[in-house]
C-alpha cells in the first residue's frame, strides 16, 4: 500500500529568480516573462519573479519592475519578489507586488558578504520589512541561507536557526524557507533540522530550499518530506546558485522533483510535460548550466 497516495505538496518555483540571478550576460526582459507565462501555464501556483536588489550587485534583476508589469497574472497564483531591505521593499510595492521574501543568513560571514550587514542588523530590517508590508498589505515569506552549513564557517548550531526561525515568526513571516546555499545537507540534517524547527513554529509554516549535488538534494527533500514538511522550493531547468556563496551549484530541479513526487503519488496542481518544455526554455536562457554540478 501507497501510503504517500493521495498527499498533496506545495511547490514554490524560484527559477525567474534564484535560477537567472547569476547568469553574467543580461537576459532580455521578454524572455524573463516568457519564462514566467510559461511557468503560470504549467500550473505553477507560486512563483518567484524577480527581486529588488541594487543593480550594482545584481546586474541581471534591474528589470524587475518590467517583467512583473508585463507577465500575464493569474487569479490564485502568488507572485512575489526578493527584497534585501527596506529600499528593496518599497521598490517592490511600487511596482505592484502584494508578497515579497527577505532573506538573511544564519552564518555572520555568509550574512555580511551577501548583505553587508551581520545577523542581528538582518534581524532588525526584516522587522521593519514585516511591519511597512503590513502596513500595505503585502504578506512576507523569509529564507534564511546557510542552515545546513556555510562555506566560510562550516557548522551551523542547529539552534541558532531556530532562534532566527522563531523570530522571523515573530515578525509575522507567514513561511520561513531553510536554505542549503551550496549544497552541504544530507539526509539526516534534512530530516531533523527541519523536523525540530516545523515543531517549535505556532503560526509559520516551514519550507526546505536545497541546492544541487550530485542527486543528493532529491534525497534531501524526500528526507524533509519525512520530517512533516510540505512545501519545496525548485528552480526549473536546475539552474541558479548564489553570487555570494563558494561552491553555489544550483536549485534543485523542480521537473525532477515534481517526477519524483508524482511517481510517489503526491500532487503539486502541475502539469509534468508542460513543465518538462518549461525546463528546457529555462536551460536555454543559461550561460552557466555547463559549469554545475550535474
Amino acid at each position: 500500500m501507497n501510503r504517500y497516495a493521495g498527499k498533496k505538496i506545495d511547490i514554490v518555483e524560484v527559477g525567474p529568480r534564484d535560477g537567472l540571478q547569476p547568469e553574467p550576460e543580461f537576459i532580455p526582459t521578454r524572455k524573463k516573462i516568457d519564462l514566467v507565462d510559461q511557468l503560470t501555464e504549467a500550473g505553477c501556483q507560486k512563483i518567484e519573479v524577480t527581486s529588488f536588489v541594487h543593480p550594482k550587485w545584481v546586474p541581471q534583476m534591474r528589470d524587475g519592475k518590467d517583467v512583473f508589469a508585463g507577465i500575464r497574472k493569474k487569479d490564485g497564483v502568488v507572485y512575489n519578489a526578493l527584497v534585501p531591505n527596506l529600499r528593496g521593499l518599497e521598490l517592490a510595492l511600487a511596482a505592484g507586488f502584494r508578497e515579497v521574501v527577505s532573506i538573511m543568513s544564519a552564518s555572520e560571514s555568509h550574512n555580511r558578504k551577501n548583505l553587508n550587514m551581520g545577523v542581528a542588523e538582518s534581524l532588525s530590517e526584516i522587522e521593519k520589512i514585516n511591519a511597512v508590508a503590513k502596513r500595505h498589505g503585502a504578506r512576507v515569506r523569509s529564507y534564511i541561507a546557510t542552515v545546513f552549513g556555510c562555506p566560510i564557517e562550516g557548522d551551523i548550531p542547529p539552534r541558532k536557526v531556530l532562534d532566527i526561525a522563531l523570530a522571523l515568526e515573530g515578525f509575522g513571516s507567514y513561511e520561513i524557507s531553510l536554505g542549503d546555499t551550496t549544497g552541504m545537507a544530507n539526509p539526516a540534517s534534512a530530516h531533523a533540522i527541519p523536523g525540530m524547527i516545523r515543531g517549535k513554529l505556532v503560526s509559520a509554516s516551514l519550507a526546505v530550499h536545497y541546492h544541487k549535488y550530485f542527486g543528493l538534494e532529491f534525497a534531501n527533500n524526500l528526507a524533509s518530506l519525512e520530517a512533516g514538511v510540505t512545501v519545496f522550493d525548485g528552480a526549473v531547468g536546475g539552474l541558479g546558485g548564489c553570487p555570494y556563496a563558494p561552491g553555489a551549484k544550483g536549485n534543485c530541479q523542480t521537473e525532477i522533483l515534481v517526477e519524483m513526487f508524482a511517481r510517489m503519488g503526491i500532487g503539486t496542481g502541475i502539469d509534468l510535460e508542460k513543465l518538462r518544455q518549461v525546463g528546457r526554455y529555462a536551460q536555454s536562457l543559461s550561460s552557466l548550466l555547463s559549469q554545475k554540478c550535474a
